[in-house]
């Protein structure tokens, strides 16, 4: 009697004992999207082990991770935070641990910024539970803070140039802060802050790291950028500032986002605000490009149109994806959050996205609005290590 095909096959696949490059090549192919790079570290130990173990394709990986769309963070409790993911509509599971029950003022690569009452700044990854603690950065006012006080608005926006596990050597931190949001600048091993020379002093209203410098705008549609000397080597020693733009003689309503899109370019986008009493709402958005040319002066050009871009904007490192590779993300629109720094009867309620074909606005699906008394949702990207893994430069 001859014995089938079907009956010679293996009953089954040792999937755990796959040769390392066949479980490398799997890994590599599994993003986009990133939820498929979570699961994969979670089909056992083994693949597990290769995600985390392998320092040079992890770090490819996340890189490629800082280019998805990112979680909405959402407010469950004061030391509870959950993800909404505004692409499948609904809201996952799991609570990560935020023991901070303020705003926070920054989220780059996975770690969202905190303040105390001291001005110390803590980066909080809840996705590891890794801490960078940060000293305080100087400001007149800062001993007549209390810890009743609402401390965590007088530091704007904190950013990351890079990620703490992707280049932990040689990253640096920003700091939007006091009233007029000057510049602080920090990298591992350094126990206290650099400040610039606050070029033009206009307050800053958002800032963000491109192509090897920090690059902000403030509300007057001013642009400097800052290159911290010796990146690669020592640690920062000067600063070199430049005025891109001039400020405007005078300011408008609308606060201001620099946002890298996704072919390389800077953007500015301008946000127009209305209030009235202690309420405050979006109606509309505005995205200049900026054009710079050797030996020309540099210029900002009005968009009419952001093409396959969608950007995200908020308290969060302002950030672009392009919406092709990721089905229901829409392309040439705007996601944000309620980075306001009141909190009406109603919550945070000003938020959703807005077509720049068509000028309309969308709230979130399915999303209820945070109590009164809680910080409101910002953007955040995963950071897919193990848990135990720890930061190893603390300051």
């Amino acid at each position: 009697m001859a014995v089938s095909e079907k009956q010679n096959l293996p009953k089954h696949t040792d999937w755990a004992n796959l040769p390392k490059n066949i479980i490398d090549s799997i890994i590599e192919k599994s993003v986009p999207p990133l939820s498929q790079f979570i699961r994969f570290g979670s089909v056992c130990k083994a693949w597990h082990a290769a995600i985390t173990e392998n320092r040079s394709l992890r770090s490819k990986i996340l890189k490629r991770c800082h280019h998805q769309v990112p979680f909405l963070m959402i407010t469950k409790s004061q030391e509870k935070r959950g993800l909404y993911n505004i692409i499948e509509k609904k809201l996952h599971g799991v609570e990560l641990s935020v023991p901070y029950k303020r705003r926070c003022c920054g989220s780059s690569y996975g770690w969202i910024a905190t303040v105390d009452w001291t001005l110390a700044i803590k980066l909080i990854n809840p996705f590891t539970g890794g801490i960078i603690d940060l000293p305080s950065v100087d400001i007149p006012v800062v001993n007549k803070f209390t810890k009743e006080d609402e401390h965590e608005f007088h530091v704007k926006k904190v950013i990351l140039s890079d990620g703490p596990y992707v280049n932990p050597d040689n990253f640096m931190v920003l700091a939007l802060f006091g009233a007029s949001s000057s510049i602080a600048i920090i990298r591992p091993g350094e126990k206290t802050w650099t400040y610039t020379s606050n070029l033009e002093t206009i307050a800053k209203d958002d800032a963000i790291f491109h192509k090897g410098k920090f690059y902000a705008v403030d509300f007057r549609l001013g642009i400097i950028s800052v290159q911290v000397a010796n990146m690669n080597g020592s640690l920062v020693s000067a600063f070199d500032e430049k005025i891109i733009i001039p400020p405007e003689e005078e300011g408008d309503n609308a606060f201001k986002y620099i946002v890298e899109s996704s072919d390389g370019e800077l953007l500015i986008v301008q946000r127009f605000i209305s209030t009235y009493g202690p309420y405050r709402w979006t109606t509309n958005f505005k995205v200049l490009k900026l054009r710079q040319h050797a030996n020309h002066v540099a210029r900002l050009v009005e968009v009419k149109n952001i093409g396959d871009d969608a950007l995200f904007l908020g308290d969060n490192c302002s950030m672009s994806v392009a919406a092709s590779r990721f089905p229901e993300c829409r392309p040439n629109s705007i996601y944000f959050t309620d980075d306001t720094i009141l909190y009406t009867l109603e919550g945070s309620i000003d938020m959703g996205i807005f077509s720049l074909e068509t000028g309309c606005f969308q709230p979130f699906d399915d999303m209820d609005p945070s109590h009164s008394d809680m910080p409101p949702p910002f953007f955040i990207l995963p950071t897919l290590v193990e848990n135990r893994v720890t930061h190893p430069c603390q300051y």
